[in-house]
């Protein structure tokens, strides 16, 4: 009698482990991603984006409907921006 085995053949697909996360695979944010990404809260990222706060640099952003999306690279571009401005410098 042939015995058949329970062993899966290997495959090419890669484990989960060496999946990216989203964010480090994608270059394009969402409102809560840049948000998290600048350590801000979201209502005050909404906020500048609408030009709502006073004394910092306009937000650069895209807008696909209602959705806000926003270039990682923008988003590092806007905090060395705000950073030069800032009163504060260490």
């Amino acid at each position: 009698m042939d015995r058949v085995s329970n062993v899966r053949p290997t495959s090419s697909r890669p484990t989960v482990a060496q999946i990216p996360s989203a964010n480090e695979r994608s270059q394009v944010l969402t409102l809560s991603q840049a948000a998290a990404h600048l350590q801000v809260s979201k209502a005050h990222l909404s906020n500048v984006i609408a030009g709502k706060v006073a004394g910092v640099p306009p937000f650069r952003h895209a807008r696909a409907g209602r959705r806000i999306l926003i270039k990682r690279e923008w988003a590092d571009q806007w905090l060395e921006a705000a950073a030069e401005g800032s009163p504060n410098q260490w």
